[in-house]
Formats: structure tokens, C-alpha cells, sequence
């Protein structure tokens, strides 16, 4: 949760400042430079919020977890269920 909610601050932070960035060039208001700025503030939010996961450790907590083919290997309907359903 603290991943999405930090990335969402700096997905605005950097519309932002890229617009501010944009604005002192003074290249014009097109619909080219709007989707730059999306795509670029995009990338920041993700990388920002790679970047929390390292930190915070969320990004290693699936290490552990069975693959898709052990669990149907298995045949546990209820673990299939739950691995389908994205709870684990």
C-alpha cells in the first residue's frame, strides 16, 4: 500500500515539474507534449515505487510462494482457487 500511495505522489510531483521544465523552454502546449510528460511522469512512478519495494522488502515477499505448476500439480482445488484469486 505504502508502494502505490508514494507513487502516486510522485506521479503528480513529476507532472509537475516536467510541465514547469517544459514551460521555461517554452515549447508549446501540444497534444505531443502532453503525452510526454505522461509517459515520462509514468516512469518515474514506477521506478519510484521499485524503488519503495526494495526498501520496504515487499518485492521479495513472493520468493517463497509455489509456482502455478507446483500447486495444479498438487490438484488442491482450494490452493488453485486462492493462487488464482491472487491470494497467497
Amino acid at each position: 500500500m505504502l508502494n502505490f500511495i508514494i507513487s502516486t505522489i510522485a506521479f503528480f510531483v513529476a507532472i509537475f515539474i516536467l510541465n514547469r521544465y517544459l514551460n521555461n523552454l517554452d515549447i508549446e502546449n501540444s497534444r505531443f507534449r502532453k503525452i510526454i510528460v505522461f509517459v515520462a511522469a509514468t516512469l518515474i512512478s514506477l521506478g519510484v515505487g521499485w524503488a519503495v519495494d526494495e526498501i520496504d522488502g515487499d518485492a521479495k515477499l513472493h520468493e517463497n510462494e509455489p509456482s502455478f505448476s507446483e500447486v495444479v500439480k498438487e490438484g488442491d482445488p482450494s490452493q488453485i482457487a486462492k493462487l488464482l484469486a491472487g491470494i497467497h
